[in-house]
C-alpha cells in the first residue's frame, strides 16, 4: 500500500510530506484547473507523484443552475492539466455541486447526476484516459450518494470502467458501514481516504490525522483495501498542526505498507 496526504497545490506541504517518506500527494481539482503553467511546473519540480485530486467541481451539476457549457469548459481545463501532472484518479465528492435541491426527488436528482457523469464527464475520461472515483459523503454534507452501495450503484448505472468509487473511512464510520462491506465491491473501489474517524471530542474535529493512540484501527481498514486491490490511500482529515499531524500519521501508516 502506498500512502499520501491531501495537500491541495501547496508546494511546501508537498515537499514536506515527501521528506517524511510519504509516497505521493493528493491535490485539489479546482486549484489545478485554475493553475498557471508556472504553478504546474512547480508541482512537477517537487518530484512527488500526484496520484489523485479531490474537490472535483464547484459548478452545480443538478438543478436549474446547471450550465453545461461552463461545465464543459471547466472539465477540459481540469482534465488536461491533471493529465499533464500524471494524476491517476479524480475524486468526485463535491457536496455542493451534486446536492439535490428542494422540490426535486431523490430519483430525479440521481438521474441528473448520472447524466452529468455519462454525458459530460465520461467523454473527458475517455479522451484523457483518466478515471473519476465517486466519493460517497455523509448525509450531513450531501443528500445524494451517501453510502458505498450508493456509489457503486451509480457507477454500475454509467457502465464504464472510467467511473469507479472511492472509500472514505470517515464517511463510512458515521453511517456505520463496516469496512468489511468493501469486500463485495472489489471491482469498483479504486482509491481511498483514511483518517481517525472517531477523534477525542476535545479536538472539536470531525476526523483527525491518525495517531498511535487512536482507538480506531487503521490496520483493519488498510488490510481490507488491500484485499479489494486498492493500491493508494490518502489522509484526508481536519488539520490541527499540519507538520506534527503528518509526521505522527506517517509513523502509524508506514507500518502498514
Amino acid at each position: 500500500m502506498k500512502f499520501g496526504v491531501c495537500c491541495g497545490t501547496d508546494i511546501e506541504k508537498i515537499k514536506y510530506i515527501k521528506e517524511l517518506g510519504y509516497d505521493f500527494a493528493e491535490s485539489h481539482c479546482q486549484e489545478i484547473a485554475k493553475a498557471d503553467d508556472e504553478k504546474l511546473e512547480a508541482i512537477k519540480a517537487t518530484g512527488m507523484p500526484i496520484v489523485a485530486a479531490n474537490c472535483f467541481i464547484s459548478l452545480r451539476v443538478v438543478g436549474e443552475e446547471k450550465d453545461e457549457a461552463a461545465i464543459g469548459e471547466y472539465l477540459e481545463r481540469l482534465f488536461s492539466k491533471a493529465k499533464y501532472l500524471g494524476i491517476k484518479y479524480l475524486v468526485f465528492g463535491s457536496s455542493g455541486a451534486r446536492r439535490i435541491p428542494d422540490g426535486m426527488t431523490l430519483e430525479q436528482g440521481r438521474d441528473e447526476i448520472a447524466y452529468f457523469l455519462r454525458n459530460l464527464v465520461l467523454p473527458f475520461c475517455e479522451k484523457y484516459d483518466l478515471p473519476v472515483a465517486i466519493e460517497p459523503l455523509r448525509p450531513e454534507e450531501c443528500n445524494a450518494i451517501n453510502t458505498i452501495t450508493d456509489g457503486v450503484e451509480m457507477a454500475e448505472r454509467i457502465g464504464s470502467p472510467y467511473i469507479r468509487v472511492l472509500a472514505d473511512v470517515a464517511h463510512m464510520f458515521v453511517q456505520n458501514e463496516p469496512v468489511e462491506s468493501l469486500l463485495k465491491y472489489k471491482d469498483f473501489i479504486v482509491h481511498a481516504h483514511t483518517s481517525n474517524p472517531d477523534p477525542d471530542p476535545s479536538t472539536n474535529k470531525k476526523r483527525t490525522y491518525p495517531t498511535k493512540d487512536d482507538v480506531f484501527s487503521q490496520a483493519n481498514f488498510i488490510e481490507t483495501l488491500r484485499a479489494v486491490g486498492v493500491e493508494h490511500c490518502s489522509i484526508e482529515a481536519d488539520v490541527i498542526d499540519f507538520e506534527s499531524d503528518a509526521a505522527g500519521a506517517y509513523e502509524v501508516l508506514k507500518e502498514l505498507r
